[in-house]
């Protein structure tokens, strides 16, 4: 994934204040359990010397209603400039994140990110269809597009014989231009870089939509065999297909990631292994991609004078020690690389590794 979100909080003065807290309101007593909640969060934040006004920042808005259902986190990041990031993480679950210091701590946030996955959902039947469009499955609510094509026929009732072989051609007709209708609205919707579509509906329907698309975006196609555009329909047996289809794409893509590391390391090609490794190609912008188990990172420190080329932000360098994971990806967002979130058995002990845009000169003899 892209580092362009840690970039924008990096063109701010740290220190920053993170915090990614539970914020759930699944039961009776939950808003009582995050005030109190909030108290103490206030209260290690300053004591980890963050200003009371920026304390305060912070614990204001994890206090504020989501509006979101069910389990629910929200990430903060503030400096001495405001709140620089506030957003709700709908289907969180993880350790929680408090902390104040040179660098963001943005490891578990990022990682969230990555496992986002855009969906295109479509209901469809006879008469057109409703096309939810997700930027992030369950993550945001998705934005409507309903298509309704022609009932003409689609209703009447024939005598017989010739009359009704007449009919079922032109209520034939009628169902494939209404299709056409769809693929069209779908296509326009999918672009260049189609994302995961699943398609519901009708039996009928689905075959037309699909078999009318063109193949790059036929090919992002996974048919559900549960979900109704009908009013008062239940999908939950649609949305379980919808969350396993998610996660297949997220599992295919730290699969790709770690094929892609074997490859490279199989090769003895274009790999850095390990901490100091990545940095110091980190340092000659030749890191393409860091590989980054962050929990196995963030257990380990870095002196940031002792990698003094590193491309970092004012006031890192006067740090006695930053954690590592947050080093890396700083490092990383300011070469413009890019991060996998993955824990392949094949990372080192201290979980870093980087793909390379060229490859490394062989060390001297």
């Amino acid at each position: 994934m892209r580092l362009d979100t840690l970039t924008r909080i990096l063109d701010h003065q740290g220190p920053f204040a993170s915090a990614l807290l539970d914020v759930s309101r699944t039961t009776e007593d939950a808003r009582q359990k995050l005030d109190l909640r909030g108290r103490a969060a206030r209260a290690e934040l300053v004591a980890a010397g963050a200003p009371q006004a920026v304390a305060d920042d912070v614990v204001a808005r994890l206090l504020e209603p989501t509006g979101t259902p069910g389990e629910t986190a929200r990430f903060v990041v503030a400096g001495r400039e405001g709140v620089l990031v506030d957003e709700t993480l709908p289907r969180w679950s993880g350790r929680e994140v408090l902390t104040w210091g040179p660098l963001p701590d943005t490891t578990a946030w990022l990682a969230y990110q990555e496992a986002a996955v855009p969906v295109l959902v479509v209901l469809a039947d006879h008469l057109g269809a409703d096309l939810h469009h997700y930027t992030a499955w369950g993550r945001e609510p998705g934005t409507v597009h309903t298509v309704e094509g022609s009932t003409e026929n689609l209703s009447k009732v024939p005598d017989g014989g010739w009359a009704m072989a007449d009919l079922q051609r032109r209520t034939d007709e009628v169902w494939r231009f209404n299709a056409r209708a769809v693929v069209a609205e779908l296509e326009r919707l999918a672009g260049t870089e189609p994302p995961l579509i699943v398609l519901a509906g009708d039996p009928r329907a689905r075959h037309d939509v699909r078999t009318g698309l063109p193949p790059h975006i036929a090919e992002q196609v996974v048919e559900a065999e549960h979900g109704s555009r009908a009013d008062g329909a239940s999908n939950e047996a649609f949305v379980a297909e919808a969350d396993a289809a998610v996660r297949r794409v997220v599992d295919e893509r730290r699969r790709r990631a770690a094929e892609r590391l074997e490859e490279h390391l199989g090769r003895q090609y274009a790999v850095a292994v390990g901490l100091a490794e990545v940095l110091d190609m980190t340092v000659q912008a030749g890191v393409e991609t860091v590989v980054l188990d962050g929990d196995r990172a963030a257990g380990r420190t870095v002196r940031p004078a002792d990698h003094p080329y590193l491309p970092l932000p004012d006031g890192v360098r006067s740090a006695p020690a930053v954690r590592s994971d947050l080093l890396v990806l700083a490092a990383a967002a300011a070469t413009g690389a890019e991060a996998v979130f993955s824990a392949p058995s094949l990372l080192p002990d201290d979980g870093v590794a980087a793909l390379l845009r060229w490859d490394r000169p062989a060390p001297q003899g």
